[in-house]
């Protein structure tokens, strides 16, 4: 990818609409087609699916092969999906996810996908790290052969609960096709900074989003994370330090913009894809910039 122009994905729920992750019914009640053109119209060259989204698309008769002609009409090149949890798991658990994994490659196939998010495990269930990173290694190699990266996401409060520990995880995995996305948010919610992102190995990020916020928290952790973004550069933290960060750690993918927010949930479509990029798009100016020195 050419850093002198970078690409910014509308991640799922920047484009969503008044729906949340967290919550059972979190199908985006906009269409996909909609999704998407509102996405390129803004300015994005990828975009990003919530899996729910795909399946409840396909069930209802849709073809992925349309969907990837939708993308590429649009001129939306990167794909993401999200997401796969339970990958280390046992028994029920462990099937629902398999099978959720199939369905993952299976999209990844169809549309062209570039890299799948994946989630740490929750609940403090003490896995040992090194049975984390084998079966962080094997699902890795399963998505190789789909041509699909696979970049777990550092969460402050999950069982990885910052960068060090999220990446010796993966370092141990050692993993061609496999690293971690690294988001602004959970960076700075887990205490971390600029020069954390800075001392990752280039070769273990495999995607980046970005967001703005209040440096203080508003309520929990997980209301603060699901409704209290803020877009980029309308907030407290240091966005510019951080794409020059991954500009110094040696990352040259694309930039996620991922706002979690009541107020973005209650825009227009247009809007809301709009704005996001337009105030995201500036910091990976300052990326690119960076780059060419």
């Amino acid at each position: 990818m050419d850093r002198s122009d970078p690409v910014l994905i509308a991640t799922c729920w920047t484009t969503a609409g008044n729906v949340r992750p967290d919550h059972a019914d979190n199908l985006s009640r906009w269409r996909l087609e909609d999704r998407i053109e509102a996405a390129a119209r803004a300015g994005y060259r990828g975009f990003g699916f919530w899996l729910g989204d795909l399946v409840a698309w396909r069930e209802g008769g849709g073809q992925y092969a349309a969907l990837r002609r939708r993308l590429t009409d649009a001129g939306l090149a990167v794909v993401e999906l999200e997401y796969l949890s339970d990958w280390f798991a046992e028994g029920e658990r462990r099937e629902r996810s398999d099978a959720a994994r199939a369905e993952l490659f299976r999209a990844a196939d169809a549309l062209g996908a570039r890299h799948a998010k994946v989630m740490p495990p929750f609940g403090g269930q003490d896995l040992p790290i090194d049975r984390l990173a084998g079966c962080f290694a094997a699902l890795c190699d399963d998505a190789a052969r789909h041509g699909l990266l696979i970049a777990m996401e550092m969460i402050p409060f999950s069982d990885l609960p910052d960068l060090s520990s999220a990446l010796e995880m993966v370092r141990r995995a050692d993993a061609t096709h496999g690293g971690l996305l690294i988001d602004i948010w959970h960076v700075v919610r887990s205490g971390g900074a600029a020069a954390d992102v800075a001392a990752v190995p280039g070769r273990f990020i495999k995607a980046v989003e970005l967001c703005d916020a209040d440096l203080a928290m508003r309520g929990t952790i997980t209301e603060d994370t699901m409704r209290h973004r803020r877009l980029c550069g309308e907030g407290q933290f240091d966005l510019s330090g951080f794409v020059a960060a991954l500009g110094q750690a040696g990352y040259d993918g694309p930039f996620g913009v991922e706002i979690l927010s009541d107020a973005l949930r209650a825009l227009p479509l247009d809007e809301a894809a709009r704005r996001s990029f337009d105030t995201a798009a500036p910091f990976c100016a300052i990326a690119a910039g960076a780059a060419g020195q």
